[in-house]
């Protein structure tokens, strides 16, 4: 490996020599030519052009290598400012990409934020509205809170006026009934003046000679049937006049402007907010079998008895099925009032039906008929 840099360097010294040769020669030769002109000089001249011619030749190859290394230059220059452009160029199209994607981003985020916010809103006043539908649902059940109170306190004020009027009203009926009684006593047809001597302490009837039937009498009701007019009472004749303050209803034989009593019983009538209305009216409709459609028994599916108000309106808690109170014997005189047989204890009780023992109202239902007036009143 030594000797074959040696030999290089050996190489190398020999080019250096001899290129220091040739330019020594080139000058001594072209100083000849201005020193004047011989044979010898002739040799030289043309020895030295030859060299000359030579030595330009090296110098156009050196020029040409020069101008070569110029246009490499030039060339890597062009292409490195070609490549500095293209560069420049990519820079510039990846900065705009990126402000592109930066723009994009950006409204991406904004329209994210848009809707977010449009979200938020639509939020919160989907919270307001059900915030305003609370407080309204909340108004309108305290109004309706308020209005029921209100309905509540005027039923029962109304209900307590209702029983002051009606309790005043008894009063005032029974002063009168008195009053009319007297007036009766004072004032007997010309049957009961012949036989008022033979008064005794059985009633009306007794004073007439006149006993019930025993199948007509029921314990602890007060009932009298005159049983000489009672053939002669029919649908055509009858007349049922009922007093509420008495709670006694009396069948009445019409004839000629007169009229004489056949069939009188204790009832009972409608108790405190279930009065029996007053007035004259007629017997709508008869029925041998009825049953009440408002009142009676809630059965469950059992059919047991469950515990309620009684009223069909109103289903209680494992109710199934309703059982309408039995009306047997049921003559309507008005409305949903009317005169049947049910339990009769010593005063009103009733939801406003006339109740009458069963002992005598078959017997009233088959003397009276659709269109026999009746009147009630205290």
């Amino acid at each position: 490996m030594k000797t074959a840099v040696f030999r290089s360097f050996l190489l190398s010294l020999s080019a250096i020599a001899g290129v220091a040769f040739l330019t020594s020669c080139t000058v001594d030769e072209e100083a000849a030519l201005f020193s004047g002109g011989s044979a010898t000089g002739d040799k030289k001249k043309e020895r030295t052009a030859k060299v000359k011619t030579d030595t330009e030749s090296w110098s156009e190859k050196m020029k040409k290598a020069r101008e070569e290394r110029e246009q490499k230059k030039e060339e890597e220059a062009r292409k490195k400012a070609k490549e500095l452009a293209a560069k420049k160029k990519a820079d510039e199209a990846a900065a705009r990409k990126l402000a592109y994607e930066k723009r994009k981003e950006e409204a991406a985020k904004k329209a994210l934020a848009a809707k977010e916010a449009k979200e938020k809103a639509k939020a919160e006043a989907e919270k307001k509205a059900l915030a305003e539908k609370k407080a309204r649902e909340k108004a309108e059940k305290k109004a309706e809170e308020t209005k029921r109170l209100a309905e509540e306190k005027k039923e029962r004020e109304e209900k307590l006026a209702a029983q002051k009027k009606e309790r005043e009203e008894r009063r005032a009926a029974k002063l009168a009934a008195r009053k009319k009684a007297q007036e009766r006593t004072s004032n007997r047809t010309q049957e009961v003046a012949a036989v008022a001597n033979r008064r005794s302490r059985g009633g009306f009837f007794s004073s007439l000679a006149v006993s019930t039937p025993s199948k007509y009498k029921s314990k602890g009701h007060h009932i009298e049937v005159n049983n000489r007019l009672l053939d002669s009472l029919n649908a055509s004749n009858a007349k049922i006049e009922i007093n509420l303050s008495e709670q006694r209803a009396r069948v009445y034989k019409t004839s000629g402007g007169m009229k004489q009593l056949v069939i009188e019983t204790q009832i009972s009538s409608g108790k405190a907010g279930h009065s029996t209305p007053t007035g004259t009216f007629r017997i709508k409709e008869k029925l041998e079998h009825k049953r009440s459609t408002l009142y009676g028994r809630w059965l469950n599916s059992s059919g047991g008895v469950v515990q309620s108000s009684g009223d069909s309106r109103k289903r209680p808690s494992g109710g199934s099925s309703f059982v309408g109170a039995e009306m047997p014997y049921w003559m309507r005189i008005n409305g949903g009032i009317g005169m049947h047989i049910g339990y009769v204890p010593n005063g009103p009780a009733s939801h406003g039906c006339i109740r009458v023992p069963s002992v005598i109202q078959p017997l009233i239902f088959s003397k009276v008929g659709v269109g026999t007036p009746v009147t009630v009143s205290y």
